[in-house]
């Protein structure tokens, strides 16, 4: 048996920011890769890459900062646990 935990908001945003990261870097390659084989102008698919480039960079970092919340907050009540601190709600 697996003891999954349930996904939390900020680990479905971030899996959700890691989606559009690739999304958007995905089509940023598919547009280069247009523009050189004559698509469409070099100069539309690398307005168009920029575009997409900038909005999987977003997408990084969004997810990079929800996902490793996730886990600092994971790290910060194991160690509570071991030191045994107390909450502010048990004080």
């Amino acid at each position: 048996m697996t003891d999954r935990k349930p996904l939390t908001k900020t680990r479905l945003m971030g899996f959700a920011a890691m989606a559009v990261c690739a999304i958007g870097y995905a089509g940023a390659g598919l547009a280069l890769l247009a523009g050189k084989t004559d698509q469409i102008s070099m100069t539309y698919a690398a307005l168009a890459a920029a575009i997409l480039a900038v909005i999987g960079e977003c997408g990084l970092w969004v997810g990079a900062a929800c996902l490793g919340l996730t886990l600092f907050k994971k790290r910060k009540a194991m160690l509570d646990r071991i030191l045994r601190r107390r909450t502010p709600a048990e004080v």
